[in-house]
């Protein structure tokens, strides 16, 4: 076991669940984190119970009170329910799936923890003595073991495993987000959703998904997603290619699209209304996989640095289990580690990197039947 503290990397769903399972554990570790605060993630993700469930002992904590608390209609007595029907695969959904809010959740995992907030990661090096983090406030922290949990766009995994790349996928998507008064909501979307919280509707291979992310007294916070397959390698709204920082850059061309919607019913017809979105903030998505080679996942365990998560194994936004496949991977990690320190997590890579190269799979055939 580790005298010093396991630096984890990130403080997503992944690192903060493998936090709070190791001070349960007893095993110190410090988060990193490169957002100055815990940050209010205001949309809802989708829970399914072999990944919850386990965690609740945890957080000590009964299911009731944990749906209750979590679900993004909880604040008025809902249980975040789902309909089955409305996921291209429906056998993973359940009475004991359900939508939570990202923020709440992530507040509850963050108790106890000891975090750096803002004190992001530049790079890693190799140094005789073990590895050295080279944080962006000019900290080096030497340390005998790292888990990179810092997402798909991984500071850890980039130095070093820089020729490990993303797939992106052939689809075009699209996000926003909206606050509707309570009374609109009532009277205009209450009637679609049926007691749901998420809707769809489809225009041949177009999908348009609604979600509620949280509800109030006063109002319901709401985000959409737009997306289609690509249409070939020069459609303008497929931009494999983009860095980051152009996520916010939306192309006429979208507007056009939304423009040539027709026939939409209610809340559908309001939420893409074009005047509307184009005074709003879109943003740009792009369906991406990411695997780092088992092989290569040993080799850099021999040297101290392990993954979770996205970091290491992520799925599409649409039709992916990433916030599942984070809790799974911490709590699991957590107990590969209290068991058999961090000699054992080679082991522990056998027995997890079949699920994650099926998961990724199965994440991509999802997305698929979205669109059929």
């Amino acid at each position: 076991m580790p005298q010093t503290p396991i630096r984890i990397i990130g403080a997503g769903i992944g690192g903060l669940t493998l936090g709070r399972c190791l001070l349960k554990y007893g095993i110190p570790a410090v988060l990193y984190e490169r957002k100055p605060s815990s940050p209010c993630h205001d949309y809802g993700i989708t829970l399914h119970a072999p990944s919850y469930l386990p965690l609740l002992d945890i957080l000590r904590i009964d299911e009731f009170t944990f749906r209750r608390r979590m679900a993004v209609d909880g604040l008025l007595s809902g249980g975040g329910n789902i309909e089955p029907g409305f996921f291209a695969t429906p056998k993973r959904i359940n009475s004991t799936s359900f939508r939570a809010h990202r923020g709440k959740f992530e507040k509850l995992l963050c108790e106890g923890l000891d975090i750096q907030w803002g004190n992001s990661l530049e790079k890693v090096e190799e140094a005789p003595s073990g590895m050295i983090l080279h944080m962006q406030n000019g900290q080096k922290l030497e340390s005998t073991c790292i888990i990179g949990a810092d997402g798909p766009h991984s500071i850890t995994r980039k130095s070093l495993s820089p020729n490990t790349s993303f797939n992106v996928l052939p689809y075009v998507a699209f996000n926003g987000a909206r606050h509707v008064k309570r009374e609109l909501y009532n009277s205009v979307y209450a009637p679609a959703f049926n007691g749901s919280i998420v809707i769809r509707k489809k225009q041949g291979d177009k999908l348009l998904n609604l979600f509620v992310n949280e509800q109030q007294e006063d109002a319901v916070s709401i985000s959409w997603t737009f997306s289609r397959p690509a249409r070939s390698s020069i459609d303008p709204l497929h931009r494999p290619n983009r860095p980051v920082s152009e996520a916010t850059n939306i192309p006429k061309e979208f507007f056009d699209e939304i423009e040539q919607l027709h026939g939409l019913d209610q809340p559908f017809k309001g939420v893409f209304d074009i005047e509307r979105l184009q005074k709003e903030r879109v943003l740009h998505w792009l369906m991406r996989t990411v695997l780092v080679s088992h092989q290569e996942l040993c080799t850099l365990a021999n040297k101290g640095v392990f993954f979770i998560g996205d970091s290491v194994h992520a799925e599409p936004i649409l039709g992916g289990e990433g916030a599942n496949n984070a809790i799974i991977d911490g709590m699991e990690l957590a107990k590969c580690i209290s068991k058999f320190g961090q000699g054992g997590i080679a082991t522990w890579y056998d027995s997890r990197y079949p699920a994650w190269k099926d998961g990724i799979g199965k994440s991509e055939q999802a997305i698929a039947l979205m669109h059929r």
